[in-house]
């Protein structure tokens, strides 16, 4: 059976070669940060949309696609939830640790982060564990040799106009990193915890109570929006 064309990948891929294509979205996309500061938030989100160069466009989205395709695979609102989160959580970073930056673009935070939870995701099955080991030990540390370089270990031919931001990519995999441990390890931490006190107190306080219905509503966000691999 043929799966289904991963429509909200291949839309996230159109909106970016449509802004490399035409100058007048790219402007209204792009993360400025003056502008931003005078109220025009949604560039936090939408400059991630906007490429500087082909090289640029064609790295990053080379690595999304992939990623993005076999989360969008497994549910496709857990792909736009995690799209949604490392966009935010990236430009905020930006924001507020590069104050010297006035213009951001580019798809590389986002496509670390997916990259990097799809590789968490798969890690189970053992036609993907060779890879996902791959991804989750390489990926860091090629972030960490691009921080203290501050500069990227790809290789860009031509004038690049602009220069590489690895803390956005170190943003993306720690926002994946984040959002993959409280869905799938916390929850169940707080449910063991809870059973241990009720056991010793012989009944549920009204602590323990709220708790249990923390737990029980990230438990059915958590089966939403996402399939354990």
């Amino acid at each position: 059976m043929i799966k289904k064309l991963p429509v909200l990948t291949l839309s996230i891929v159109f909106i970016c070669m449509l802004s490399s294509v035409f100058p007048e979205i790219a402007s209204v996309f792009i993360f400025d940060r003056e502008a931003i500061l005078c109220g025009e938030v949604w560039r936090l989100f939408s400059s991630h949309f906007v490429h500087l160069t082909i090289n640029h466009l064609v790295y990053n989205l080379f690595a999304f696609t992939a990623a993005a395709w076999i989360i969008e695979r497994e549910n496709v609102y857990l792909l736009l939830f995690l799209f949604c989160l490392t966009a935010l959580a990236t430009g905020m970073t930006l924001l507020v640790f590069k104050p010297d930056m006035r213009y951001y673009g580019g798809l590389s935070g986002i496509a670390c982060g997916l990259l990097y939870y799809a590789a968490l995701m798969k890690i189970r099955k053992n036609s993907w564990k060779i890879i996902s080991l791959c991804i989750i030990t390489l990926l860091p540390l090629k972030i960490v040799i691009e921080l203290i370089r501050s500069d990227s270990l790809l290789p860009y031919w031509g004038h690049q106009p602009f220069v590489t931001m690895p803390v956005s990519h170190f943003s993306g995999i720690s926002t994946a990193l984040f959002f993959y441990l409280v869905a799938n390890y916390i929850p169940n931490y707080r449910k063991q915890t809870d059973l241990t006190s009720s056991a010793g107190d012989g009944g549920l306080s009204a602590s323990s109570e709220l708790k249990e219905q923390v737990h029980l509503l990230v438990t059915a966000i958590q089966q939403r929006i996402s399939k354990r691999g």
